[in-house]
């Protein structure tokens, strides 16, 4: 019977319906199951989800998604056997990255950069944000027994995001810099997500080489790993990658903006951007512009927060007090958490319009 679901499950003839009831009848089957068959269907529905999770057009994303949401949703079931999986795949994760970075070769490096390695990230990253972060206070359980996992995830991803970095994969480093930003912004974990975006802002293709003007259609670096051949060096690629690294940017820079330390912590970025933009703005000026939002954005939120501070009455030393410091304030609130919102509304406003344009075909 669990063999069936998980047929129903990954079949591409179905439709999204029959994935849900396939979903909920595999839930009620493993609450009511003993440990061996909860231990089938956790394994079964992770990995039909791999073997189906081949990114073909931005289309077919819609349903990878619901495919990962499915499967986050039956890893919530039972916090052991969902520990022990998450150990075992990210561990096998873990291994193919290492045996890449040993190897150097275009074999080992295909092993990882494709997207079945990279929704596998996906996979692990949305549980653990899921049950350590999103969820964290309804079952504090839970996120005990998983939290271990965040660490050797985000330094496979921090991996993989390094393990070929040029230009041509700048869409694989951005699907890396969500899956950290993600996790981080869940759980509350701090990872240094800044220098790796910065990394991509300072390539010699923003800064010293000069863009090729092409008349190519805009391309969607959601359903991509790497530019494809025509696209390498042209504008309308460059541009789209800057589109993305601003939006990540600000996100990055907007999860921090209700900590006590902001204005300190944001510091060495802002001189780095604005030197960026003194480097680059010429050639690229319309995002220069962009960018001279952002640093404004980012110093009325500085001077909120030291607003914030100078009514505080606990010194440094006082942990409980400056992580509850701006608790009653959500990110959206300040003026750079505002701002990544809007760039994110419209991101997912460009993707539907895409999604729709490609159904239509």
């Amino acid at each position: 019977f669990v063999k069936e679901l998980l047929r129903l499950f990954g079949s591409a003839s179905v439709d999204d319906g029959v994935r849900i009831l396939a979903l909920l009848s595999l839930r009620r089957l493993v609450s009511l199951s003993p440990p061996e068959v909860a231990d089938i269907a956790l394994k079964g529905i992770y990995l039909t989800y791999v073997r189906n999770s081949n990114v073909k057009t931005i289309a077919n994303l819609t349903t990878i998604q619901l495919m990962r949401n499915c499967g986050v949703e039956l890893y919530g079931n039972d916090a052991n056997a969902s520990y022990q999986h998450g150990f075992v795949y990210i561990r096998q994760l873990a291994i193919h990255l290492r045996n890449s970075m040993q190897l150097r070769s275009k074999e080992s490096f295909r092993a990882i950069y494709n997207w079945q390695f990279i929704n596998s990230l996906n996979f692990w990253t949305e549980v653990l944000a899921t049950y350590c972060g999103d969820r964290a206070e309804e079952q504090p359980q839970f996120c005990a027994t998983l939290e271990s996992l965040v660490y050797p995830l985000t330094q496979i991803i921090l991996g993989v995001a390094r393990l070929v970095p040029t230009a041509k994969y700048f869409p694989l480093r951005i699907h890396c810099i969500s899956q950290l930003l993600r996790l981080s912004s869940a759980t509350g974990i701090y990872i240094p997500i800044l220098p790796m975006i910065i990394e991509v802002l300072e390539s010699p293709e923003f800064l010293s080489r000069r863009p090729i003007n092409s008349t190519l259609k805009p391309l969607s670096l959601d359903s991509q790993l790497k530019a494809p051949k025509e696209y390498e060096h042209t504008r309308v690629y460059l541009e789209i990658v800057l589109e993305s690294v601003f939006g990540l940017l600000a996100d990055a820079i907007a999860a921090q903006s209700v900590r006590i330390a902001f204005p300190e912590w944001v510091v060495p970025a802002v001189l780095q951007l604005r030197r960026w933009r003194k480097r680059a703005g010429k050639s690229w000026s319309r995002f220069s512009k962009q960018l001279q939002g952002l640093l404004e954005k980012i110093d009325q939120s500085s001077l909120m927060v030291v607003q914030q501070r100078n009514k505080v009455d606990f010194g440094p030393a006082n942990l409980t007090g400056a992580n509850q410091f701006m608790s009653d304030i959500s990110i959206d609130a300040t003026p750079i958490g505002a701002y990544a919102s809007s760039l994110r509304k419209v991101k997912a406003q460009q993707r539907a319009t895409m999604v729709e344009a490609e159904m239509e075909k």
